[in-house]
């Protein structure tokens, strides 16, 4: 799903109180963190993950990954935290709030 800058705005300020739900350690993105990302998803629509590796580069390519594998937007990347969007059609919590 592509967003707008104002939608990404509003979806920032959203999740600025939010809690990192999803955390990526030393194995990298494993079938198990997806699933737990994608069980957050669908209950959420809105997720904040942490990645602990020390690599920039290596950070932005997990967090690629994990968004790939659960079809979710980036919406954005700041140090070790990540903010991740996928839409639920059945739980729209998140997505009433940014139309």
């Amino acid at each position: 799903m592509e967003l707008t800058n104002k939608q990404k705005a509003d979806l920032k300020a959203l999740a600025q109180h939010m809690d990192v739900i999803v955390k990526i350690g030393d194995k990298g993105v494993t079938p198990a963190v997806i699933r737990s990302l994608d069980e957050a998803l669908k209950a959420r629509e809105l997720v904040k993950i942490s990645v602990a590796h020390p690599d920039r580069n290596v950070r932005k390519a997990l967090i690629a990954e994990l968004a790939e594998a659960s079809a979710a937007t980036v919406v954005n990347i700041i140090g070790k935290t990540a903010l991740l969007f996928k839409t639920n059609p059945d739980n729209l919590v998140i997505t009433r709030k940014i139309k």
